[in-house]
């Protein structure tokens, strides 16, 4: 059996560096030797790794030399090191037009336009570990709802002045114990099929639900002590809604100041609302228009739909109903730890850099 040292600091390193690393032969370099340093058999790092165990003693010899170091280094020469001055010029190229899956295949559009720039020719694998080798990853593209009046820049430059401004330090106060915050919100959820991705070897079906009964909830979620509140019908979300909410949250005899973080729903603005909301001492904070990534309960509503939605067949709106709400109230117990980790106070902000034109 070899005999390697591997400290704690070089354990973490290798655990980060087999997920995290740019380049796929280090990365199974270091799934390689993490997987020896937990006491795997050779032959059980070489299946982990999908290689040869003559490959996996070569890994281990290298960390023996040099440690780390050597694991990450590439000592041959092929396309990516023929790509190696260009590489500040591919790098601007693809942050000024990024790779779209629309326009041809992501692969070959890549490598079109390496070889238009550089006069490179490389094959679509090397293509694929030389896009990693510049820190780029497959990702989703996201949408920005943006008020119609509003450039998106100036959306983005008023919600940053909200959440620096007015968000973060209500928050703050919160944390320090001087006031309570509630995300306030709606969610209509509609009996039907939720759809979902999954791991299959082959594409299945679920029957879809019929009709379309609707389920509503307003909620509100205390940032700070996680505490849920909320009001159900299946007709519809009006003032009389809000108002029941109102009353509800003052009834929890909370001894501090309350804050409702609100959207701009059309309800929420009326005389009625605002009026009720002083006689019980609740301030009312808004949101600017179309930002519901500021909003930390519609996390919940995604958890929910995830939860107990995702994939299910429900035979009648009673099962689909009782479903969410047992969901619900199970929100500061069977759920609390999953809810501990998603409902942090970090919100997701859009920076003009990441912003891709039309």
């Amino acid at each position: 059996m070899r005999e390697l040292e591997f400290s704690a600091e070089v354990g973490r390193e290798l655990d980060r560096e087999r997920f995290e690393h740019p380049h796929p032969e280090v990365r199974r370099r270091m799934m390689v030797v993490w997987t020896w340093s937990q006491d795997f058999s050779q032959r059980n790092c070489a299946r982990v790794g999908g290689v040869s165990e003559r490959t996996v003693r070569r890994y281990l010899d290298a960390f023996q030399e040099g440690g780390l170091e050597r694991l990450r280094e590439l000592r041959w020469k092929g396309p990516e090191r023929r790509l190696q001055p260009h590489v500040a010029t591919l790098e601007a190229e693809l942050k000024r037009h990024p790779l779209l899956r629309y326009r041809r295949g992501t692969v070959a559009e890549a490598r079109a336009r390496i070889e238009t720039l550089t006069g490179v020719h490389v094959q679509p694998t090397q293509v694929r570990a030389f896009l990693h080798t510049l820190g780029l990853k497959w990702r989703r593209i996201a949408a920005i709802p943006v008020p119609p009046k509003q450039t998106v820049e100036e959306h983005v430059a008023l919600q940053r002045q909200f959440l620096d401004e007015k968000l973060e330090p209500l928050l703050a106060q919160a944390r320090a114990g001087h006031v309570h915050v509630f995300f306030v919100d709606a969610a209509h959820f509609v009996l039907g099929m939720f759809l979902c991705c999954l791991w299959s070897n082959c594409r299945l079906w679920v029957r879809a639900s019929s009709g379309r009964q609707r389920f509503n909830v307003l909620g509100a979620w205390n940032a700070v002590t996680h505490q849920w509140v909320s009001v159900c019908n299946t007709t519809v979300v009006n003032q009389e809604t809000f108002c029941d909410l109102l009353r509800k949250i003052a009834a929890l005899g909370l001894v501090r100041p309350i804050t409702l973080v609100l959207d701009n729903a059309r309800y929420q603005h009326c005389a009625l609302c605002i009026e009720h909301a002083k006689q019980l001492g609740i301030e009312l904070l808004f949101l600017p228009s179309y930002s519901p990534n500021l909003n930390l309960i519609e996390r919940i509503w995604k958890f929910v739909k995830k939860e107990c939605l995702y994939g299910r067949h429900f035979p009648s709106f009673t099962d689909f109903r009782s479903r969410i709400e047992d969901c619900l109230t199970k929100l500061d117990s069977t759920h609390k730890s999953k809810l501990d980790s998603l409902m942090t106070l970090n919100f997701q902000t859009v920076a003009n850099r990441t912003i891709l034109a039309a």
